[in-house]
């Protein structure tokens, strides 16, 4: 289930206060540059200081041209963290694009392995990556994972607005309320698309016969972004409704959302995947 940034921040903050936290955290879901910002935001709220110069925290990334991270970086980083604190309660760890030590033989992810088995004391590490199945699957296993929503583009889609307005108006949970949100949904889905046919149309006349595959394939392309761009912004709506309080009907609507997002990307029927996931947001089916 994926979280918006603002969300995350708030678990921790919670998780700290009453000192539930896990020792590895794996952020994901969302550009390098945004997981960065996310992962340097949550080490400044658990060490409560800026983070420049501070003697507690520790950045490991990939280096050199190959751009991988290295067993050297991961024994310096282990060293690090065994000893006490200087500053703070604890130290922490933020280990950027981490899939970079998985790349074969995979000699740095091995030495990791040490450090999420056997973590030090007063330590906590906040992994990154946009590729999280690059990892090894024991160091996947051995963090607590929080897919995250990217950011909203700058450009936003015709229209979406006001269908994330009718969208919440339709959240009964029956049948008719289901009915009414994927009536929506595959409307706007096929508004947006004749939008875009119109726009490239011009180009493929211009281009003959010889544009008829390229116009084809650029219109998959940009069907497929729009389409997680429009789940995303519902993902986002439905966590803003939430706004302090975590309902169970707002998690049940944002798994739902996300199983749509995953089956669409498998090129499952889209107007039954649809259908299904809006009988799922309203808790008509699991």
């Amino acid at each position: 289930m994926p979280f918006p940034p603002s969300r995350v921040e708030e678990l921790f903050q919670v998780a700290a206060k009453e000192g539930r936290l896990a020792h590895a955290h794996l952020l994901t879901g969302a550009p390098p540059s945004e997981l960065e910002s996310l992962g340097r935001g949550l080490a400044a709220n658990l060490l409560d200081a800026e983070l420049e110069g501070h003697p507690d925290f520790f950045v490991l990334r990939p280096e050199s041209k190959s751009r991988r991270v290295s067993i050297a970086q991961v024994r310096q980083l282990e060293h690090s963290l065994s000893r006490k604190p200087h500053r703070a309660p604890i130290k922490v760890a933020l280990i950027l694009e981490a899939e970079r030590m998985c790349l074969p033989p995979a000699e740095a992810a091995n030495a990791f392995l040490k450090t999420l088995e056997e973590p030090p004391d007063h330590s906590l590490l906040i992994l990154t990556s946009d590729r999280p199945e690059q990892l090894l699957p024991t160091v996947r296993s051995r963090c607590l994972t929080f897919p995250i929503l990217p950011e909203e583009k700058s450009s936003p889609i015709e229209g979406i607005d006001e269908f994330t307005r009718h969208w919440a108006q339709s959240d009964e949970p029956n049948a008719l309320g289901a009915y009414r949100r994927a009536t929506l949904l595959q409307s706007f889905l096929l508004s947006t698309r004749a939008r875009l046919e119109a726009q490239i149309e011009p180009t493929k006349e211009e281009q003959g016969d010889e544009g008829e595959s390229a116009h084809s394939a650029y219109l998959a392309g940009q069907l497929v972004r729009v389409r997680e761009d429009i789940i995303a912004h519902l993902i986002r709506s439905t966590w803003a409704r939430a706004e302090s309080t975590l309902r169970p009907e707002i998690i049940r609507e944002v798994d739902a959302l996300e199983k749509l997002r995953l089956a669409l990307s498998r090129n499952i029927d889209t107007n039954l995947a649809i259908e299904v996931a809006c009988l799922r947001t309203a808790g008509l089916t699991s």
